[in-house]
């Protein structure tokens, strides 16, 4: 079934899945590519490979954000898996940073067509997650099996909607920022332009209310790949269900009050940084209920290490460093000293680049074979395990003392005092790269017609109770992949 015309036209959500796979690999080739680039240009003081064109920095400063946040982290996490899974477990440059915020992105400082560019990219791409995000919300919604009721679905089933709901909200905020951004530029409106009667910290409110909704569209996903991933590798349900599930719940609507935490150098009055101080440190609570949950399922269960758990276990801990700074940077007093300093880049990208891709990796390895059909190598699964292990801390766990010796952010030089980290952090990223290839290898094994280690149904050797649809039905499935609709009678527990 090779036929492009059926790629280009499916509505089979197989199909519709594979191809969001597809798009996040070549993204997060290219935004990997752009970070290593960084990165040398980082690993000494004065300039390097840049020449000292400080504005071309700012570039692949862009270029990596929207890359990896837009289009490969989003469509991986709920565009691939979603689409994947959620059907058959219930059945030149612009150089403004990522947040595009005038007046850098107004048109005295950015004249040319980039930024007008980015602009459309976004729209489009906003408007494809708001239609994913109403098919997400109505498949889950009408089209369950018989039998399964929501508190019957799988966790993954509950991230979903958890995700989509947030998404459908807070993408129309961020078109509207963005279209007056675009009238500023091209039409001579003055929203953004405080002479004129304007005001750049609109624009900033706007596009925060979104983008803080938007760093855990990765997360909550994650949060039910992981849970489906530590069942299964310890022979125990997820301790808590429903806490499981109201705290995937709790976390997307605090996570949609809390945006100002990004602003608190505007210039907020005192009550205001009060409250999103204390909303993002209650966000605190329900995470923590999820994971002492991971925690308490793998407590006294009898544990295999292959490699989607240990990306799991992984995804976990890294997650766990992110959320613990970002308590420290949701404190406003401590956040006005640390804000746009590199210790923010070491918060978000340990939530975001490890917690969130780290779960991708975990559930690739997981659910690889049914998609395939064929098994993946365990040892090489292993090997870029820890090989990325290895390469993301070094990259990233500096990261803390530059920004606490106040190094700024988006800065491509820096004085000699901050030498020795950066170094550091520039070999742990080379040691990253190393890590991708060796998962590019796994992938090419796997589906390579010279593999001929079939997966079976059920490879996790969960045939005598498996937990979720798609263990019963065969790798890869069929292309329409139930026959007739399965009723769900009873669920089982776990038998030691």
């Amino acid at each position: 079934m090779t036929n492009p015309v059926r790629w280009l036209f499916s509505t089979n959500h197989k199909d519709i899945g594979t191809l969001y796979f597809i798009l996040g690999v070549i993204a997060g080739v290219m935004g990997t590519c752009f970070s290593v680039l960084i990165r040398m240009e980082l690993a000494r003081p004065g300039d390097q490979i840049l020449g000292g064109n400080h504005q071309l920095y700012n570039v692949l400063i862009t270029a990596h954000a929207f890359l990896m946040i837009f289009f490969m982290v989003m469509p991986a996490m709920i565009g691939g898996s979603g689409n994947w899974s959620v059907p058959i477990l219930i059945e030149v440059g612009s150089g403004t940073g990522w947040t595009v915020y005038p007046p850098l992105s107004g048109i005295t400082s950015h004249s040319g067509g980039a930024v007008d560019s980015v602009i459309s990219s976004l729209h489009l791409s906003g408007v494809s997650s708001i239609l994913g995000s109403i098919n997400f919300i109505t498949t889950i919604s009408n089209m369950r099996g018989p039998g399964m009721t929501m508190h019957r679905s799988p966790l993954f089933v509950w991230s979903v909607p958890v995700t989509a709901f947030p998404l459908l909200l807070s993408l129309p905020v961020l078109a509207g920022a963005i279209t007056m951004l675009l009238t500023d530029r091209n039409f001579n409106t003055t929203f953004s332009d405080p002479v004129r009667g304007g005001d750049p910290i609109l624009y900033q409110h706007l596009f925060r209310f979104f983008g803080h909704p938007e760093v855990y569209i990765p997360i909550l996903p994650a949060s039910g790949i992981i849970s489906h991933i530590v069942s299964t590798f310890s022979g125990k349900p997820v301790f808590g269900y429903l806490g499981m599930v109201y705290a995937m719940i709790s976390t997307g609507v605090l996570g949609s009050l809390v945006w100002a935490h990004h602003m608190f150098t505007v210039g907020l009055d005192v009550d205001t940084r009060a409250y999103f101080t204390a909303a993002t440190m209650i966000i605190a609570v329900s995470t923590g209920i999820k994971i002492f949950s991971w925690i308490a399922a793998m407590w006294g269960g009898s544990i295999q290490y292959k490699t989607p758990m240990l990306f799991a276990v992984g995804s976990i801990f890294l997650f766990t460093i992110g959320g613990l700074t970002g308590i420290v940077t949701a404190n406003s007093g401590l956040d006005i000293a640390l804000h746009d300093t590199y210790y923010a880049v070491a918060h978000f990208h340990y939530v975001l680049s490890m917690g969130a891709i780290f779960a991708i990796f975990a559930g690739f390895h997981y659910w690889v074979g049914k998609i395939f059909g064929r098994t993946y190598p365990e040892t090489l699964g292993q090997i870029h395990f820890w090989i990325t292990s290895f390469g993301v801390n070094p990259t990233l766990f500096p990261m803390h003392f530059l920004g606490l010796s106040g190094m700024p952010r988006r800065i491509p030089d820096y004085p000699d005092a901050y030498a020795g980290w950066n170094a550091l952090s520039s070999f742990g990223s080379y040691i990253s790269v190393v890590g991708i290839r060796r998962f590019f290898v796994v992938v090419t094994i796997t589906s390579s017609s010279g593999n001929n280690k079939r997966c079976a149904p059920s490879p996790w050797a969960v045939e005598q109770n498996p937990t979720t649809l798609e263990w019963m039905v065969q790798s890869p499935p069929a292309y329409h992949t139930f026959g007739e609709l399965p009723a769900i009678k009873e669920t089982k527990s776990y038998v030691k």
